[in-house]
């Protein structure tokens, strides 16, 4: 007996409680041609179910379009409940997410919003507000989102809603600074994703990446990698690869500040293949971050070119800050970092750019203007537990006393050192050994050079470029040989690789040699020997050789990026 549309779309439901999404989505699609053929209306249930098969199969435009059509089909139909589900659980992001259309994305929320005050309390508004605190950049109206979500679910007993507006809910405390409360929320809400008590596929992965994300903030990164396999085994499982495009790109962020670049480079990459292949608008908060870690590299051409059109992304502050130190353009970073942080008191999660901010401030001469950043970051250290924080605020004390020729400055180093070695925090630590070498310099110069060679083994182990550079300076100051520097395959030793990126910068050899920690007269004898090895006349075709890129002449360029370089305004993701 040929099977009826009736019969098809129970077994399609049933394929997709059971994860079968390909099954589904054959068995639905098979239903509704069914109801085509004899003519009869498209039901709005079969074009939701078969937009969600498609969705869960990673077919996302498909289910964009089968989505729209369910939303009229129930309009039709005289629904407000399953139309404002749809129209802001599903569509308002989507089209942020695959298209990066934030004028469609706002119009289906605006669209969910008010057919939710038409339909009234029910569990579809509560998923409509968390809709709307994912799209919210307010702490308050997040807040007031994710309490009313999470009251709906109270009332009606939705377990998939409550574990959802719980993630939320913990995010939103580790956002206003309320880090351990919110971790053991994110926490609870994870164990019942992880446990299956959270049956919808769709709030489980959210929960996995609202976990990595709070983890990323905190920089927890035990925590982390506890998550990370489960999260990842489920977005394997579940065909879902921007389960694991998101919280790749976490914990990506995540083992950058941890020191172990070579895994945070493989997870980032892997991060923007998954983008591509789901959420493809969405990329940019992946491409930020392996900015982030270039700039910790070293590799300021590279990250500069990363960073292109990702300016407003909050993660692209701190890379782009640095970027703009480690140039000499003080305003700027100064601009950046001051914009960003606003006028208010701070809150824990600001506390690496109120360092950074310090360090500007030092480093343009503007002693009192750092000691009024401290002042805040010192305020947020003295309220809160993290060790990173506190250790943040110690250093910031350190190189402002240094600065001012203050004796305290080695004590303030001192006291940093065990904060971000418990934080597992090496290029920092790195970095405040080497400071600690500088003062001691002339003091104590069998102390002093340890310290720098301790701190160059570091950098040199993460390949930090730039600071490695500033150690091996700080050595050959003390009277001691730095290191010989490996060579690179290819025609250009890994300094010269260095001096060309410069060049194309636009640097004077001058500048390079301050850059490079150098003398300019050593930065003349590398550019005549790039010149001479690639056959060039002169800067301007060094420069015209490297903006060409690793296809068209090998192993000189290895500090490039691959080509992975869109241009596509940041977005939201799906996690809030």
């Amino acid at each position: 007996m040929k099977p009826t549309a009736a019969h098809l779309l129970g077994e399609g439901k049933a394929a997709l409680d059971r994860g079968d999404w390909e099954q589904a989505r054959s068995l639905l699609a098979n239903a509704l041609a069914l109801e085509e053929t004899a003519e009869t209306a498209e039901t709005a249930e079969t074009l939701y179910l078969l937009a969600r098969a498609a969705e869960w199969s990673a077919d996302y435009r498909d289910a964009i379009e089968l989505y729209e059509r369910a939303f009229v089909a129930y309009r039709e139909l005289g629904e407000t409940r399953m139309p404002a589900l749809i129209a802001g659980r599903e569509l308002s992001f989507l089209h942020i997410a695959v298209y990066g259309n934030e004028a469609v994305s706002g119009g289906w929320l605006a669209r969910a919003r008010r057919l939710a005050e038409e339909a009234g309390v029910c569990v579809e508004a509560g998923w409509v507000e968390l809709a709307c605190a994912l799209m919210t950049d307010d702490p308050g109206a997040k807040e007031r989102h994710v309490g009313t979500a999470a009251d709906i679910a109270r009332r009606f007993g939705d377990a998939d809603l409550h574990f959802g507006a719980l993630a939320h809910e913990g995010t939103t405390l580790v956002l206003a600074g309320r880090i351990t409360a919110g971790m053991l929320l994110v926490d609870e809400a994870a164990t019942a994703a992880a446990s299956g008590e959270v049956k919808d596929y769709l709030t489980a992965g959210e929960i996995y990446c609202h976990m990595l994300l709070c983890c990323e903030l905190t920089l927890d990164v035990r925590r982390a990698q506890q998550w990370m396999a489960v999260g990842d085994a489920f977005g394997t499982r579940s065909n879902a690869p921007w389960v694991p495009a998101i919280c790749r790109t976490h914990y990506g962020g995540i083992l950058t500040s941890a020191g172990r670049w070579n895994d945070a480079e493989r997870q980032l990459a892997t991060s923007i293949t998954l983008y591509e292949a789901s959420y493809p608008a969405l990329r940019s908060s992946a491409m930020v971050r392996l900015a982030d870690l270039r700039v910790r590299q070293g590799r300021y051409a590279e990250a500069a070119r990363l960073l292109a059109g990702f300016e407003f992304d909050s993660f692209a502050v701190r890379p782009m800050a640095r970027l703009h130190l480690a140039r000499g353009e003080y305003a700027v970073a100064r601009r950046l970092l001051r914009r960003w942080l606003g006028g208010g008191s701070a809150h824990p999660l600001q506390a690496p750019e109120l360092a950074l901010l310090v360090e500007v401030e030092v480093m343009a001469g503007r002693i009192d203007e750092a000691r009024l950043v401290y002042a805040r970051l010192s305020t947020v250290a003295a309220e809160n537990e993290l060790p990173r924080i506190r250790a943040l605020a110690q250093y910031s004390a350190g190189i402002i006393a240094a600065a001012a020729g203050d004796p305290d400055a080695l004590a303030h180093f001192e006291a940093a050192l065990p904060g971000f070695a418990a934080a597992e925090l090496p290029l920092e630590e790195a970095r405040v050994r080497l400071a600690i070498s500088r003062l001691l310099a002339q003091s104590a110069p069998e102390i002093a050079v340890p310290g720098a060679r301790s701190a160059l083994a570091v950098f040199d182990g993460l390949a930090a470029g730039a600071d490695a550079d500033a150690a091996a300076s700080q050595l050959r100051g003390l009277g001691e040989p730095g290191r010989a520097r490996p060579r690179v395959p290819g025609a250009l030793t890994r300094r010269e690789s260095e001096v060309l990126v410069h060049i194309a910068e636009g640097l004077t050899n001058e500048q390079i040699a301050r850059r490079l920690y150098l003398s300019k007269r050593t930065v003349e004898h590398h550019v005549s020997s790039i010149l001479r090895k690639l056959g060039l006349a002169n800067r301007a075709e060094a420069t015209a050789y490297s903006l060409r890129g690793p296809a068209e002449h090998g192993a000189a360029a290895d500090f490039r990026s691959g080509g992975m370089l869109a241009h596509e305004p940041p977005r939201k993701e799906r996690h809030g």
